[in-house]
């Protein structure tokens, strides 16, 4: 019992444990569970990205991709099937696993969330706290994590004038002010939390790559005979990456890189982990990617090619980090020569993703931004501490009152818009999606269906996916953004439906080894109008059945085309 007490009395158990605290309310909060409706509750920030994240879970639990990957093949991504998977699986490969094993959805998608998140806290303060050996700047190094420091705060208070009600606003605040580029204005919409309620892969992903840098800074010294078993398990390690996070590879290479070059005890072993990587890597790059180039000239990041100059790019960044763009700078030149080697690969982090794009998305480069930002925000804390320390030097009272004061609110600005958005995540709605046995069209399919059935929809955003059946054009958005032609099938869905021959049809089906076709009905929810007397003519409903305004009838492939 004593040495309990004395273990809650270290500051980092109390930390660590507000930590886990605020990860767990984080990850429930944004999507849950409701018994009484069978539903799964899921905050509306995160409504369109987990239409992609539940079809590839449910893929692994109901589907055929867990089987696949005992039969040694690839997966196959859930709204493009018919070739090996192009998007990073594993993480939804593993809250698949839970989902099959028997955890409810909720905590099987939350318990990895949860501990993702939490690792990357806690080695965010970890890391802050080697480098610089003070509570006070890796306390601030989280609180500038949390609360990202751009300047959307004015947005706000041009959307609400300040005003004696300017608090109430901001803590009934659910919009954020600045969502570029879905939104007005050109501050970016990822330096917020919402990226990583979405995106519940990346905190986990962050978290190991600052684990490395922590794994490395304590090896420094080590003999080669002590490295060498960390070499082959970071090599496995960074190998899975590709299937984990595609994007984290980049930062790896470029922190290995540069840490080779400044770290002569460190370089074989970073020299050995590179090999046992990249032996393991090559091969799984080759069979992952068949679309465009990975890598295409993309100056300015967001900023649009006709504005892009040497005026407009220093303002955009001045906009999107506000008071970070000076103080990380200037933080890194006061810093010590040990940890300018530790830090600098930050500045090809940041100097990278704004030349060249690594997916047909350019908004995709946000992850090295993340990444630039979470360890550029230790020099900023670092900074802060610095001033403090010489302010309080000063005899004179009346200036360390005023350097004092100007500390603070400078400490404020930095964190002052991330406030404002954390309301809007803290205040989010929130809606029910109908689960398997509450959704009729997603039960059918569970309970009529192979696994491995591929479904023609008509509608992009189907029911069907939650069954964990494949269709064969899902959302657009989400499969070219991983690189995938969706133009071609798109044009190859609208001809199989709008087709005025059944042997036509039924060829196109057979070629494309579709077992269901799910015809919608009124039209006027589709961005096409199918042919629907070439179905009422020469097909049997295998199930009709109705949700909302939509009227659902599954047509048999095989049943269909029989005789054609």
């Amino acid at each position: 019992m004593i040495r309990i007490i004395k273990i809650l009395k270290k500051p980092e158990t109390v930390i660590f444990i507000a930590f886990f605290i605020f990860s767990c309310w984080l990850m429930f909060s944004t999507f849950n569970y409701d018994r009484a409706t069978g539903g799964m509750v899921i905050a509306g920030k995160v409504n369109s990205d987990f239409i992609s994240h539940i079809a590839l879970i449910r893929s692994f639990s109901l589907g055929d991709n867990f089987q696949r990957i005992l039969e040694l093949k690839l997966p196959e991504y859930p709204l493009f099937p018919g070739e090996p998977i192009r998007y990073h699986f594993v993480f939804y490969m593993l809250v698949g696993l839970l989902e099959r094993i028997g955890v409810r959805i909720d905590w099987a998608l939350n318990i990895p969330s949860i501990l993702g998140f939490f690792l990357l806290l806690s080695t965010i303060f970890l890391l802050s706290k080697r480098l610089f050996n003070n509570y006070i700047i890796s306390c601030l190094s989280v609180l500038f994590f949390f609360f990202n420091g751009s300047l959307s705060f004015i947005r706000f208070f041009k959307l609400n004038p300040i005003s004696a009600s300017s608090v109430n606003d901001i803590i009934r605040n659910s919009i954020f002010p600045s969502f570029a580029p879905w939104g007005p204005g050109e501050i970016s919409a990822f330096w917020n939390l919402n990226i990583y309620t979405n995106q519940r892969h990346l905190g986990l992903a962050f978290g190991i790559i600052l684990l490395f840098i922590i794994a490395l800074l304590k090896l420094e010294r080590c003999s080669w005979a002590k490295q060498k078993p960390w070499a082959v398990v970071w090599g496995l390690v960074i190998a899975v990456f590709p299937y984990f996070h595609q994007p984290s590879l980049i930062i790896f290479a470029i922190l290995m890189l540069c840490y080779w070059l400044f770290f002569p005890s460190l370089r074989k072993l970073l020299f050995s982990t590179g090999i046992i990587s990249l032996t393991l890597i090559l091969p799984q790059i080759f069979g992952i990617r068949h679309g465009p180039s990975l890598i295409n000239w993309a100056p300015g990041y967001l900023i649009p090619r006709g504005l892009l100059n040497p005026v407009h790019f220093t303002m955009y960044w001045w906009e999107n980090l506000g008071y970070h763009s000076i103080l990380i700078p200037l933080g890194f030149l006061l810093s010590s020569v040990r940890v300018k080697k530790i830090i600098f690969p930050i500045f090809l982090l940041f100097t990278v993703p704004n030349l060249v794009t690594f997916s047909p998305e350019a908004a995709a480069n946000h992850k090295f931004f993340n990444f630039y930002l979470i360890l550029g925000s230790m020099l900023t804390a670092y900074l802060i501490v610095f001033f403090y320390k010489n302010i309080i030097k000063v005899k004179n009272i009346g200036i360390r009152v005023v350097g004092g004061l100007c500390l603070i609110i400078l400490t404020f600005s930095l964190m002052f818009s991330g406030i404002i958005d954390f309301f809007a995540v803290r205040n989010d709605g929130t809606s029910i999606w109908p689960d398997i046995k509450s959704q009729p069209l997603a039960h059918w399919f569970y309970l009529n269906t192979d696994p491995s059935s591929v479904v023609l929809t008509a509608d992009y955003i189907s029911p069907v996916s939650l069954s964990g059946r494949k269709i064969f054009i899902g959302w657009p958005y989400f499969s070219w953004s991983a690189g995938y032609d969706t133009n071609e099938r798109i044009n190859l869905k609208h001809k199989i439906f709008m087709s005025e021959f059944v042997t036509e049809q039924c060829g196109l089906l057979r070629n494309n080894n579709l077992s269901y076709i799910v015809l919608a009905y009124p039209a006027e929810e589709l961005d096409f109008t199918p042919n629907y007397n070439i179905f009422l003519d020469h097909g049997t409903p295998a199930f009709k059945t109705s949700y909302g305004i939509v009227e659902y009838t599954v047509y048999d492939t095989r049943s269909y085309c029989h005789g054609v």
